[in-house]
């Protein structure tokens, strides 16, 4: 049994450095199709021309994989609260599509308002895709919420608000539950409960949990880790949040026999006042 699984880890390791990638290009911009959610307020409905046309545009650039139509609507001087500049989003977003043979992206718009030259607006972008590494297939899912400040009609800043990303391999790959803070205090304790929902049966069940600072630096890394042998069916833990503020990934990685599942949210670290 235990040999089944150890198959799984080279396969493994390799997408979890993808994954960072794709995260990288999911985070910092590709926001997709305008798709308005059927219960939204009259502000949202009503929002200006410019912005449905904008995420439209981008939308189906981004679906037809022309890097060239999806870059012209960002601003030369485009940056994110991450780090990322428009060059090096540029690099990692072809670098994505290379690896990722077919993506999806759909974007809702949340909220707008007026902003100095231009518009604030907060969507919401679901992204799915797919890759196949030493003959594994692997199903990437992503739901980022993110803020954009438009400007002449293209995206000038960025701040992802919330992300989710779930990375998935194998005939049947562990389905994970996730409770854990969205926000943190400095150096506060808290519950991280990352379970398994079917049942083990014989199965044996490897897992982790890695946590990583977000940053331009950081994207396409995988720090290194060391998978446990569980035994109960997930990942029970009293953790304390870091020292020093700002955005952190937390990842938990689960592996049996049948398949593997990784898990990342973004959590905000925050000071205590």
């Amino acid at each position: 049994m235990l040999q089944r699984i150890y198959r799984l880890l080279p396969a493994t390791f390799s997408a979890r450095s993808w994954y960072r990638l794709a995260i990288s290009t999911l985070a910092i911009g590709t926001q997709m199709a305008i798709a308005i959610p059927a219960r939204v307020d009259s502000q949202t409905m009503n929002a200006p021309a410019a912005i449905k046309t904008l995420l439209t545009n981008i939308d189906a650039a981004a679906n037809a994989r022309k890097l060239s139509e999806v870059s012209r609507y960002y601003s030369p001087n485009f940056s994110t609260s991450d780090g990322w500049t428009k060059t090096t989003w540029e690099q990692s977003l072809g670098q994505f599509w290379q690896n990722y043979t077919n993506t999806t992206y759909t974007t809702s718009l949340q909220s707008w308002q007026a902003a100095e030259n231009g518009y604030t607006a907060n969507t919401v972008t679901k992204i799915a895709g797919t890759q196949k590494i030493d003959g594994r297939v692997f199903n990437l899912q992503s739901t980022i919420q993110s803020r954009q400040k438009i400007v002449g009609g293209q995206i000038v800043q960025q701040q992802v608000l919330q992300e989710r990303t779930l990375l998935t391999s194998g005939s049947k790959p562990p389905t994970i539950e996730l409770n854990l803070p969205e926000t943190l205090q400095t150096n506060a304790e808290y519950n991280l409960d990352a379970i398994v929902l079917e049942p083990l049966g014989e199965d044996v069940l490897m897992g982790t949990t890695i946590k990583q600072p977000v940053s331009a630096a950081s994207y396409g890394k995988t720090p290194s880790y060391k998978l446990e042998l569980l035994s109960a069916g997930g990942l029970f833990k009293v953790a304390r949040a870091p020292g020093k503020s700002g955005d952190y990934w937390l990842s938990t990685i689960f592996i049996r026999p049948s398949g593997m599942s990784t898990l990342t949210q973004r959590v905000r670290v925050v000071r205590d006042n």
